[in-house]
């Protein structure tokens, strides 16, 4: 009789995916992101970013991510800058930035980068996104995507042979 484990070799698990922030910056937790930190702010939006991870196939055609963004933003009056390409981390990532109007801040500006990742026949969706609105939507702006230029997305590997993995 054969085990199967997820994660493994044969069943490779997600990458780990890191940021880095500015002092003053803070994790937030919410349901479907693997990853999302916020500057807090007393009045006005908070330039937030957030990493989530989706299993896709290896040949995913990040076009479809990017209709997705263009539905979004169409649907909430807003629209899409042209595509991009950005080398972060030796990872390929594709992208394209969204603006939609809202009644609190005036109007939302969001990055968007999307990047394949994976190992074996197992491949994940790392989607990128910061987030700013208000009077500092520009400056803060800036900041995110410089958060969002320190990623750094490593595929998953099996531990070294005479390791143990946590809760195994």
């Amino acid at each position: 009789m054969s085990t199967l484990a997820y994660p493994s070799p044969d069943f490779p698990g997600p990458p780990s995916v890191t940021l880095e922030v500015d002092d003053g910056w803070e994790p937030v937790h919410a349901p479907g992101t693997m990853l999302a930190a916020r500057l807090p702010r007393d009045e006005g939006f908070c330039p937030n970013v957030v990493v989530t991870l989706e299993p896709c196939a290896r040949d995913h055609a990040i076009e479809g991510s990017l209709e997705q963004v263009r539905t979004l933003a169409a649907a909430r009056g807003g629209g899409v800058s042209e595509p991009y390409a950005a080398e972060l981390g030796g990872a390929h990532f594709v992208g394209c930035d969204a603006t939609w109007p809202d009644p609190e801040v005036e109007r939302v500006l969001g990055a968007n980068l999307f990047h394949v990742a994976g190992a074996g026949e197992t491949a994940y969706l790392v989607q990128l996104t910061g987030a700013v609105g208000g009077a500092d939507a520009e400056a803060d702006y800036d900041l995110v995507r410089g958060v969002l230029t320190t990623v750094r997305v490593q595929p998953w590997a099996a531990p070294a042979a005479g390791t143990q993995e946590h809760g195994a």
